[in-house]
């Protein structure tokens, strides 16, 4: 990655952008890093959050280097015109796969600390018939009336509040540092540095973390002819901001916590000391990520529609995404609600993003992109840096899918999961009823 702040500070510089593009790739998972840092170490981990963080700037920009070789305007599209119909068909279903399940992530998140807010401010049972009241009240309020915003940029002052609160819960997970130093400094012994076993966990959620590739062309779609040129520039800032917003949270709130706990959940909400802070962080997740939602929902619906049009026969280069209201309407409700369902009968949160990132996010950050940019820029692109990128990508899929589904099993989470989605679904349709 090759960053020019002073561009940044330029006048004409499409700050708006990179404001956008951040919040398209920071969310769920920044929840998960320090349980990340636990299952890797810090040395390890480190060195895996900055490889997927250059290999993403390096996909985003062979991607918009194709699509701006083909003249394309959608992921889906150019797809169809670098490798036609059978590619198209895999970038769609990979879209609609890692934004559904980024969904799913983000509407769990929402149920757990939704749920605990509720429990704690009310001094009342927690229990799954809360979580799931929690995830479809917020849903249907704020969730999916947000979701029917027709364009990106409407979203702008979304976008500046959540990357100021991620950039306060930095701050707030140092403190936990701080507040626990002593108790830190007296198991230092228990501190991991390095460990292999973690990798292949932790690599789908960090990966996926990073990923904005079906979001990278509504961003550049909005971008002026004057400003397109700078779209290398918003991918290094917008990569690097969120780089660091996970590195201090990974890091701190793993040193925070490693001697108290004996295992770090992967989410860091439901570990941190009961006290008025955890509140207003705990309800400042809650807006984030339930206004956070439409941002996924803009391509997926986006993905859906040329699926639609594809089967009616109409125009393949017609890339002029106006959807009739109708169609846009159920389609949004699609998006948002079958996730929502999904995200209620599911309460593990690192297996959700785990699984996620290991087929679909590796399949359209990585693999596809690279496939792409061979076919249409064969003397064009770095080749041997592409294809390296395309080996990992087949690499990690394979294996980060087997290891998530193994450490599943080894935990025997499945049969303990059973009864509560059973429990969940029966109060959950009882509420509908």
């Amino acid at each position: 990655m090759h960053l020019s702040f002073s561009k940044f500070l330029q006048s004409n510089f499409p700050h708006k952008s990179v404001l956008s593009l951040s919040n398209a790739i920071v969310g769920a998972s920044v929840l998960s890093m320090p349980y990340c840092f636990q299952e890797c170490g810090i040395i390890l981990a480190t060195l895996l959050m900055i490889t997927c963080a250059i290999i993403t700037s390096y996909s985003c920009k062979i991607l918009i280097a194709s699509a701006q070789a083909t003249h394309s305007t959608t992921y889906e599209y150019l797809g169809l015109r670098a490798m036609g119909r059978s590619m198209k068909f895999m970038v769609e279903l990979s879209s609609i796969g890692l934004l559904c399940g980024s969904i799913v992530a983000y509407q769990m998140i929402i149920g757990d600390l939704g749920s605990t807010a509720i429990s704690q401010g009310f001094h009342i049972t927690n229990s799954p018939f809360i979580r799931a009241c929690v995830i479809l009240i917020l849903t249907c309020t704020v969730s999916f009336p947000l979701s029917l915003s027709e364009r990106f940029d409407h979203l702008i002052p979304i976008s500046i509040q959540s990357i100021i609160f991620y950039l306060l819960f930095c701050i707030y997970t140092f403190s936990q540092l701080w507040f626990n130093s002593e108790t830190v400094s007296f198991n230092m012994d228990k501190l991991i540095y390095w460990k292999w076993s973690g990798l292949f966990i932790s690599l789908p959620i960090v990966s996926l973390s990073f990923s904005c590739q079906t979001m990278l062309f509504v961003v550049f779609s909005e971008l002026s002819e004057s400003t397109s040129h700078a779209i290398n520039d918003i991918i290094d800032l917008s990569v690097t901001l969120v780089g660091l917003i996970y590195f201090i949270t990974g890091l701190f709130g793993y040193l925070a916590f490693f001697s108290i706990y004996e295992t770090i959940p992967g989410n860091i909400m439901q570990i941190f000391p009961k006290n008025l802070f955890q509140q207003i962080f705990l309800w400042g997740f809650l807006l984030n990520c339930t206004t956070g939602i439409p941002f996924m929902v803009n391509p997926t619906r986006g993905s859906l529609f040329t699926l639609w049009s594809d089967r009616q026969q109409q125009s393949l280069f017609g890339e002029c995404h106006i959807i009739p209201r109708r169609l846009f309407i159920i389609f949004t409700a699609i998006i948002v609600f079958i996730p929502t369902f999904i995200a209620i009968c599911i309460p593990n949160l690192e297996f959700a993003l785990a699984l996620t990132g290991a087929t679909s996010g590796q399949l359209i950050c990585y693999i596809l992109p690279a496939i792409i940019a061979l076919y249409v820029m064969p003397n064009g692109t770095d080749i041997l840096k592409t294809k390296i990128l395309m080996i990992l990508g087949i690499i990690s899929l394979v294996i980060c899918t087997i290891m998530t589904f193994k450490k599943e099993l080894v935990e025997d989470n499945i049969p303990k999961l059973l009864p509560l989605i059973t429990t969940t679904v029966s109060h959950t349709l009882s509420v509908m009823v």
